[in-house]
């Protein structure tokens, strides 16, 4: 828990768009609950983005402050004039790259914490939507930029697969936090049982771009059209690829098993869901998969590619199901319909994964961005003697519900992962190899003989334990059903 604080200094929070654009998504919907979440900790919070028409250019929303100039392009420039005008009574920054970083620290003093807010890498989708030498341009700036103005400042990643990225495609050296983003529904679950349809339904949510590949689920709706005669598929969302979707559907003949009902407010668009009996994602990439996140927030598996995001937001054989690339997809969806005709098969499925994104809330992502921004605040404060060596290496610590007393109150860094679980004390410690890992249970408060007992584990964290680490417990599926054989076919 953090303790409000009053300061006239404030934190920007950079992102090229905000929820008033016809084009925002969950990048705009993350940045909005941010910069909310910071208001309500005693922050006054600034967010710059580009201009949107119909909406004004200074806007209190929420316990912050929008401030919108600049077009897709010119905003980048824009804002890092406004910080520079506004530095003296800037006090940190978070950047939200989409594509482009705003380089924030090119215009703020050395010691002003600035954070790296990356979605996904967007190294391979630049050309889907740019002409070559811009699209080369954009690689540049993601890639190069991105590497020498923020160095060995802190990013924060929303999933294990963009943390990867960025290490790997974009060489980022410094720290890596992954803190994914939360959920609406989680906060409002809907009340009493799931309305599911009666016939077979699939809802897909999205924006209608390229990359979204739903012209895929489309083209399985038309080969399942035989095998599964009442299937029905329902669309979602707006976009560029709307009127070639429309097209594609006509061609095929599926106007009355497909039906594209554009962008939906979010009470119609979850009363829609909460019907289906799951929907599918056929994405070349995520940076996290929020539409996979509110579908299981109403109890709906999803079927989707193992790709990046996917394969951190998806649990595999419990939450839904992760089909290779050469996979057949009209196939897969009948195999899984075929086990969800079976309502208590559904509902388990649904339970699952009701209970794996119970954790993605919005105040704890807001919590995990203040953890590691007061973190930053703190290791700047003491260059150039600061010796930080980043490292990726983490690990899961359990220590069961026996061996904790009454009265243990074990203390832990802001950036550390702490849960109470039913089995007991589950602890994320990033940074910090087995041995190294003990240490920081001497020093979180545990005795020796707590610390060397055999049934506290210390393991080497895996990419999913930093999204949610496995506990006592483990990831328990308590039931045949769901081997991973099962449910892949």
């Amino acid at each position: 828990m953090h303790t409000k604080r009053s300061s006239s200094s404030v934190l920007v929070i950079t992102n090229w768009r905000d929820l008033a654009h016809p084009d925002a998504g969950g990048a705009e919907l993350l940045c909005d609950e941010l910069a909310r979440g910071f208001g309500r900790n005693g922050w006054d919070v600034v967010f710059l983005t580009a201009a949107v028409e119909g909406a004004p250019t200074t806007e209190g929303r929420d316990g912050y402050t929008i401030i919108r100039r600049g077009g897709r392009y010119t905003v980048y420039p824009w804002a890092l004039a406004w910080i520079l005008v506004h530095r003296r009574a800037v006090r940190a920054a978070v950047d939200s790259e989409n594509g482009i970083p705003f380089f924030s620290p090119l215009v703020l003093p050395r010691r002003t914490p600035v954070l790296l807010l990356l979605h996904h890498v967007h190294q391979d989708q630049f050309a889907q939507y740019f002409s070559p030498l811009a699209a080369a341009v954009g690689r540049v700036l993601e890639r190069t930029g991105s590497r020498l103005v923020y160095r060995h400042r802190t990013v924060v990643a929303i999933s294990p697969s963009t943390r990867s990225g960025a290490r790997r495609r974009l060489g980022l050296r410094g720290d890596i936090v992954v803190v994914p983003p939360g959920c609406n529904a989680v906060v409002n679950p809907p009340a009493g049982p799931r309305p599911r349809s009666v016939k077979p339904r699939l809802v897909c949510v999205g924006r209608l771009v390229p990359h979204k590949r739903t012209g895929l689920v489309i083209g399985a709706m038309a080969r399942l059209a035989e095998r599964i005669p009442d299937l029905e598929l329902h669309l979602v969302g707006d976009g560029p690829e709307r009127v070639l979707l429309h097209q594609q559907v006509r061609q095929l003949q599926l106007e009355d098993r497909v039906v594209l009902h554009g962008a939906l407010d979010d009470a119609d668009r979850d009363a829609l869901m909460a019907t289906a009996w799951m929907t599918v994602n056929a994405s070349e990439r995520e940076g996290w998969g929020l539409s996979v996140v509110e579908a299981n927030a109403l109890g709906v598996p999803v079927l989707a590619y193992r790709r990046p995001g996917l394969r951190d937001s998806i649990r595999h054989g419990a939450t839904g199901w992760l089909i290779d690339d050469d996979a057949d997809l009209a196939d897969e969806i009948a195999r899984a319909l075929g086990q969800l005709a079976d309502p208590e098969f559904a509902e388990m499925v649904g339970e699952r994964a009701r209970q794996w994104v119970s954790r993605f809330t919005w105040e704890a992502m807001t919590d995990g961005m203040l953890d590691v921004l007061l973190a930053e605040e703190g290791r700047l404060a003491h260059l150039p003697g600061e010796r930080r060596i980043p490292t990726d290496l983490a690990t899961v610590v359990t220590v069961p519900k026996e061996l904790l007393g009454a009265d243990t109150q074990p203390v832990f860094r802001g950036t550390d992962r702490v849960r109470m679980e039913d089995g007991g004390l589950v602890v994320l410690l990033r940074g910090a190899d087995t041995q190294t890992a003990r240490l920081a249970l001497r020093r979180a408060g545990f005795t020796p003989a707590v610390i060397d007992h055999p049934s506290v584990r210390v393991s080497v964290a895996r990419p999913a334990d930093h999204v949610s680490p496995e506990g006592v417990e483990g990831w328990s599926l308590g039931n045949d059903h769901w081997r991973e054989d099962t449910l892949a076919g």
